[in-house]
């Protein structure tokens, strides 16, 4: 048998959390324990968690809490430091498996050691089953080994999501892989990381988990500057790690997935807003990227003409948006 621990933040969950542990209990593999991680939450989360324990001898479960409120990032990095298994598997306290054989299908994909398992997984929006390309498992075979894995995440064939994977103990210490803490959106770092360092990745083609969707922290809905900022963030971390990792080198695709999310979302977004936050933001990513990406001019025009030939590219209220592409275009680099 091979021990899963299952680590689950949870802060102020005591409606829902109960559901998502009924899902573990009924599991037809049985050698895992549960690490709950009671974020400070306010309600009756953790007298719930201590009853559940109680009335639920039978399972491994240990309840910790963090020193106060900080995300799910300094959650999950202590769940990890306290995982006695040779597998993690992570699992948000609003969702829960899909199945009662999930920890079983995982289990079978483990025979030839691979760092991580992927499944498929449910999309539900207010509480029905709905279609989403981008949580749908598009691999091409069921074992992608070295530069397949990265490929794989540029062509987004598997979800930047921390859950409703199964990753190697081993593996996660042995690369120091750790979430940032106090940043939203820390999965997009943590997926690219590992898709980066993975050596073999295993695929489950059966559903196995079930996602609740909220659209709190959606880039595509309505993001506020710290949604901004910590993107930002997440990627000087994938930039600092590229040059690190030598990824440049190794995969040519590296720079576009880069120079696309900084221009693409970041910035699109931004010329949207004001132009001395856009200046801010410009400067800042300018900065970024002449220290750690491989070509320096990305980011050479002046900030106002850079505004403004953003505006044109993504912003519809603005008189000139979708004038002189070609143009813009060039100039902007996209």
């Amino acid at each position: 048998m091979k021990k899963i621990s299952i680590i689950i933040p949870v802060y102020n969950a005591e409606n829902y959390v109960g559901r998502c542990l009924d899902s573990i209990k009924r599991q037809t593999y049985k050698d895992f324990e549960i690490i709950l991680i009671d974020d400070q939450s306010t309600d009756n989360t953790l007298s719930f968690l201590n009853n559940y324990r109680k009335n639920n001898p039978e399972l491994d479960i240990s309840i910790s809490s963090t020193s106060k409120n900080s995300g799910p990032s300094v959650s999950r990095n202590l769940g990890i430091e306290k995982a006695s298994g040779k597998y993690i598997f992570f699992i948000d306290a609003d969702d829960d498996l899909a199945t009662d054989s999930a920890l079983k299908e995982f289990i079978s994909k483990t025979e030839n050691n691979p760092d991580i398992v992927i499944g498929e997984t449910c999309f539900y929006v207010n509480g029905s089953l709905a279609e989403s390309n981008y949580h749908k498992l598009q691999n091409k075979k069921e074992v992608y080994i070295g530069s397949e894995i990265l490929d794989g995440f540029f062509d987004t064939e598997w979800a930047s999501t921390v859950w409703n994977k199964l990753y190697s103990l081993d593996f996660i210490n042995k690369n120091n892989l750790r979430f940032p803490d106090g940043l939203l959106h820390e999965d997009e770092l943590w997926v690219f990381q590992f898709s980066a360092l993975a050596t073999k990745v295993n695929f489950v083609n059966i559903k196995t988990y079930n996602y609740y969707f909220s659209n709190q922290g959606s880039i595509t809905a309505n993001v506020g500057l710290k949604n901004l900022r910590d993107y930002k963030a997440i990627l000087r971390e994938q930039l600092k790690f590229s040059k690190e990792e030598h990824l440049f080198a190794k995969n040519q695709r590296t720079e576009g997935f880069l120079r696309n999310f900084a221009k693409k979302i970041l910035l699109a977004k931004l010329a949207t807003m004001d132009y001395n936050t856009f200046r801010t933001f410009y400067l800042e990513l300018k900065n970024d990227f002449a220290t750690y990406f491989p070509k320096k001019d990305e980011f050479a025009l002046p900030p106002f003409l850079a505004f403004h030939l953003y505006k044109m590219k993504f912003d519809e209220s603005f008189v000139l948006y979708g004038k002189l592409p070609k143009y813009v275009n060039r100039l902007i680099k996209l």
